[in-house]
């Protein structure tokens, strides 16, 4: 797992380990707290940062795997921008009398290495982790992969994570997992992935394995999905997804549902049937909206 060396040096300077330096009335008293009370903590940080944690001392080498939430971002491998070269100009110059270079080509190259680079270390950053952590015993997990950063194959790559951690991911022990024949149910509430490809096994999944599911967001995903149902959705959110004959909504204990831009096959009807919605909202093109029916 790719750690970043400032935090590690940080952390030995500290004395984090519990080194020579440390006395008796500098305790670590946040190492003291309970596994529960630490989790807690690191839920409010994205993945990497929860990650890096494990350098702080011996009793946090570990903790990172257990967390109840996960919130894998590209942005955190987002290199920051180099400074402007540009001159401001003096206050009594006219525009009129500068004369403009034409654009580097040299630029434009090495942005697009930047952006190879940050996808590079993000995919194996996420691809170990999701390795190392069993999906199915987190409360919330958070996938944002960048539209405009990423490769055009990043949304692909991202729906083979998710396809494996439904395979090969269980609430039980990580070596008695049983896939998706598995009675056992994910413990997962609130899911939102963003610019991921999803097919039917993720809706199958869903229905069949995610019982505790309340609140679900796609954003920006590319979807070869039918139908979405669920017996425990409260909230679902669709933004700018493209589908393919999404033809069918339908929970019995839904409560919100959005649906924002996003494409949908021509000759397809979308009916939603959800007894108990409260708040719809329809932001979509009009042959769009022309093609969904509310029962």
């Amino acid at each position: 797992m790719e750690l970043d060396g400032g935090a590690t040096g940080r952390a030995r300077a500290s004395g984090g380990g519990g080194g020579g330096g440390s006395s008796a009335g500098d305790l670590d008293r946040l190492s003291a707290l309970p596994d529960s009370l630490l989790h807690a903590i690191m839920s409010f940080l994205k993945a990497r940062q929860a990650v890096q944690t494990c350098v702080l001392a011996t009793r946090w080498r570990h903790l990172w795997r257990s967390l109840p939430c996960l919130d894998i971002d590209q942005d955190e491998f987002r290199a920051a921008p180099k400074p402007s070269n540009n001159h401001h100009l003096a206050p009594d110059v006219d525009d009129s009398d500068i004369e403009f270079d034409e654009v580097d080509d040299s630029d434009a190259n090495e942005d697009d290495g930047i952006k190879d680079n940050e996808w590079d270390s993000f995919e194996d950053f996420a691809d170990c982790l999701m390795h190392h952590c069993n999906i199915a015993q987190l409360d919330s997990l958070r996938l944002h992969v960048s539209k405009s950063r990423a490769p055009s194959f990043a949304n692909k790559q991202a729906g083979g994570w998710l396809r494996r951690a439904m395979k090969y991911c269980t609430p039980g022990p990580p070596r008695q997992c049983e896939g998706l024949g598995s009675t056992n149910s994910w413990r997962l509430r609130r899911l939102y992935l963003c610019n991921v490809a999803l097919d039917c096994r993720f809706t199958m999944h869903v229905s069949s394995v995610c019982l505790s599911l309340e609140d679900l967001e796609l954003e920006d995903c590319m979807c070869a999905i039918h139908a979405i149902t669920s017996n425990s959705l409260k909230s679902l959110v669709l933004k700018n997804c493209r589908w393919n004959f999404l033809s069918k909504i339908a929970s019995p204990t839904l409560k919100s549902l959005a649906i924002a831009g996003g494409t949908n096959s021509s000759d397809c009807v979308l009916v939603i049937r959800a007894p108990t919605i409260a708040h719809l909202c329809l932001d979509v093109p009009l042959h769009f909206a022309k093609r969904v029916a509310v029962n």
